[in-house]
């Protein structure tokens, strides 16, 4: 059990001073604390946070930031995109920290400013880019130390109901935030939930992205959808179109909530392949919720004045090292890995691999982990609807099961689909024969069942 040292009391009882000498020893343990939890192969992602945190709650107050922070937020895509920008920073050559880990609550985002600070609480930076649970935006960026030059919100969908409730929670959380801050707002202008902000920012710059219609679009959608009430006039918006789930062109017919202008627009995608005016990008993940996340990175490369050159070298090149569309290859088996945590971002994984013509499987990986959400009724909003092409489909997971029945009840035959609990032998199952493989994994089985395919590649 740890003792607690509020800041109050110490400012009270021994001044200053001595708060900034248990400060620098807290900054100590937690270096000491991250060193061997290396040296044990261990990840070191929140464990030294949670401690420097319980010795003092204020910790974070202590830093001083030297360069500009950047933060990524929203439901889908904030550790791939933060990752990227950190690339094309340090291919720019300027210095950058970032949470490589993902680690975007609290503890983690704390852990990754006390490993990179002097013992003085200096964080020596051109640019500390963090990705940041939504949740946690106002609770870290509030004091003036910590102060955001950019935030970037990518999305808002349904996800962990138990954690973290409904996108109107979220949204006023961060409409309080905004009002109160004076920052960039990087922000997705086909997501009405996402343009909300805009509204609220007095004191910073909008700056908006989105894609033009395209053949993929529809006029009528049937996905579960969030947020498309006018936040103005309480009433339904008009959509021209959509792309995915809520994602599209909207409008007010009564006061024209959703008419922005916006800086940043994809006019044409060829396969992997897209345009914004004459730039031409390529990328390696075509599903179409990246490219609106590389969307949001050209709009920071213009604010900063990144060399475009770099910013599409990146696109082209970048790897997934974090189970976000990684791929491996087994013994002449390709296998391809994606995070799939709620209905939207498993419909649109699932949309950009039933249709194509190959010889597949599947395996999806279902916890019901404290940083899943216990709640896994979403699962019954995922499209499993048009799957005859996959030659079987392996459900593994602490809620394999419900799982299963999910896709039994969508009408696919009950004789392919596979149920096996433990993870190592659902994908040894997997791999017994040499169709091509796609893995679907919520979060918390993520980074072992990346672990295990990295194990079995090297093999």
């Amino acid at each position: 059990m740890y003792f607690v040292i509020t800041h109050d009391i110490i400012l009270m009882l021994v001044g200053d001073v001595l708060m900034k000498f248990i400060n620098m020893f807290i900054i100590i343990i937690t270096k000491i604390i991250i060193f061997i939890l290396n040296l044990l192969g261990k990840k070191a992602g929140t464990v030294p946070g949670r401690i420097a945190i319980k010795l003092n709650r204020n910790i974070r107050d202590y830093l001083r930031v030297t360069g500009k922070i950047i933060v990524v937020t929203g439901t889908n895509g904030k550790t791939t995109t933060t990752s990227m920008i950190a690339e094309i920073l340090e291919k720019s050559n300027k210095k950058v920290i970032y949470n490589k880990g993902g680690n975007n609550i609290g503890w983690g985002i704390t852990t990754t400013l006390l490993k990179n600070c002097t013992v003085t609480g200096k964080i020596n930076c051109d640019y500390l880019v963090l990705e940041t649970d939504e949740h946690w935006v106002p609770v870290i960026y509030s004091k003036k130390n910590m102060k955001i030059d950019t935030l970037i919100v990518l999305n808002f969908f349904r996800d962990q109901l138990d954690r973290a409730g409904e996108i109107e929670t979220i949204v006023l959380k961060l409409e309080k935030f905004i009002k109160n801050n004076n920052c960039n707002l990087i922000l997705n202008g086909n997501d009405p939930n996402v343009v909300r902000l805009g509204l609220v920012n007095k004191n910073g710059k909008n700056y908006y992205y989105g894609i033009d219609k395209l053949s993929t679009s529809y006029l009528v959608s049937h996905d579960k959808m969030e947020g498309i009430i006018c936040p103005n006039c309480k009433i339904p918006l008009k959509y021209d179109y959509y792309q995915y789930s809520h994602i599209g062109h909207f409008k007010c017919e009564k006061c024209g909530y959703g008419n922005i202008s916006l800086n940043t627009k994809v006019d044409k995608i060829d396969g992997d392949t897209f345009y914004i005016g004459k730039d031409k990008y390529v990328t390696n993940n075509e599903n179409l919720y990246n490219i609106y996340n590389l969307l949001s990175i050209v709009t920071l490369s213009d604010i900063y004045n990144i060399d475009k050159n770099i910013v599409k070298d990146v696109f082209k090149t970048y790897e997934d090292k974090n189970g976000r569309h990684q791929t491996f290859n087994i013994n002449g088996r390709k296998c391809i890995l994606n995070l799939g945590k709620n209905p939207t971002g498993f419909n649109v994984v699932l949309k950009s691999i039933k249709y194509k013509n190959e010889e597949k499987e599947l395996l999806i990986v279902l916890n019901d982990n404290v940083n899943d959400g216990h709640d896994v009724s979403w699962i019954w909003d995922i499209d499993f609807t048009d799957m005859d092409g996959f030659k079987r489909i392996i459900c593994t997971g602490t809620r394999a099961y419900d799982m299963a029945i999910t896709i039994k009840c969508s009408g696919y035959k009950k004789e392919n689909i596979v149920v096996e609990h433990n993870k190592e032998k659902a994908i040894d199952i997997l791999l017994k024969t040499n169709n091509k493989k796609y893995i679907i994994s919520n979060y918390s089985p993520l980074i072992s069942v990346k672990e295990t395919l990295e194990k079995l590649e090297k093999r």
